[in-house]
C-alpha cells in the first residue's frame, strides 16, 4: 500500500478593514484563511503557531514592516511555561486542534491587537505615555513592542506578512479532531501515544497585506 501524499496548503492573509484610526477602540481582523488538496481530512495542532493567530501574535509569527520608514517594527514575544498540551474533550487546549476538510477552505481569525479586549489599540506615542503613568502609580502595563496595530505611528503605511520559519514545522496527523480527542476521564490525555506524520507539510508562498493608520 503506497504512502499517502503529504498535503499541500493554500493559506491566504487577510486584513480588514486595511485601515484603521486610533479614535476606533474595535482593531482590524486578521484572518488566515486555509485549503487542503487532499482527499482524506488532516488536523494539526496550531499551539503557538500561525493558525492559530490569537497565540501567534504574541509568539512572532505576524511581522510588521513600517513601508514609510523602511524598517521592521518591533513586536510583542511572550514565552510562558505550561503543562503539557491535553487532547481531552473539552478542555482549553481543544482550540489548538485544527481539522481540515478535503478541499475546503477553512478560516481562523483573530483581532489585530492585543488579546485584551478590555485593553484598547493605542499609538505608539500613547501608549508611551500610559506607560509613564502606570510606572508613576504601579498599575499594570502594556508591552513597550507592538502587537497588531497596538503600537504603531499615525500617517504610516505597513504589511504584515506570515513569518516563514513558523511554517518549517507542523504536528500533525490524517483525520479529524475528533478522531484524536479523548474523554475528559481518559489518563491518555497527552500526545505521546498519537503517532503524527513525519512528511513535512507543503505550503505555498503566503502574500503579505497592507495597511495603513489614519492620522
Amino acid at each position: 500500500m503506497s504512502t499517502p501524499q503529504a498535503p499541500k496548503l493554500t493559506v491566504q492573509l487577510s486584513l480588514s478593514p486595511t485601515t484603521y484610526s486610533y479614535s476606533n477602540p474595535i482593531p482590524p481582523t486578521l484572518s488566515l484563511s486555509v485549503t487542503s488538496d487532499v482527499k482524506r481530512p488532516i488536523t494539526l495542532l496550531t499551539y503557538n503557531n500561525p493558525f492559530h493567530p490569537a497565540s501567534g501574535l504574541t509568539q512572532d509569527c505576524f511581522p510588521i514592516w513600517d513601508l514609510t520608514t523602511d524598517s521592521g517594527v518591533k513586536t510583542t514575544s511572550i514565552r510562558i511555561q505550561r503543562m503539557p498540551l491535553s487532547r481531552a474533550r473539552g478542555s482549553d487546549d481543544e482550540q489548538y486542534f485544527l481539522t481540515l476538510p478535503p478541499s475546503e477552505m477553512i478560516t481562523v481569525s483573530t483581532r489585530f491587537a492585543r488579546g485584551n479586549e478590555d485593553m484598547r489599540p493605542l499609538s505608539r506615542a500613547a501608549a508611551q505615555q500610559e506607560r509613564e503613568e502606570a510606572e508613576r502609580t504601579g498599575k499594570a502595563r502594556r508591552s513597550v513592542f507592538a502587537c497588531g496595530v497596538d503600537g504603531l505611528e499615525p500617517g504610516h503605511r505597513y504589511s504584515v506578512s506570515v513569518a516563514k520559519g513558523k511554517l518549517m514545522s507542523f504536528w500533525w496527523v490524517w483525520g479529524t479532531k475528533d478522531d484524536i480527542l479523548v474523554d475528559p476521564e481518559s489518563q491518555d490525555w497527552g500526545l505521546d501515544n498519537v503517532q503524527a506524520e513525519e512528511a513535512p507539510l507543503e505550503i505555498e508562498e503566503i502574500e503579505s497585506v497592507e495597511f495603513e493608520i489614519e492620522i
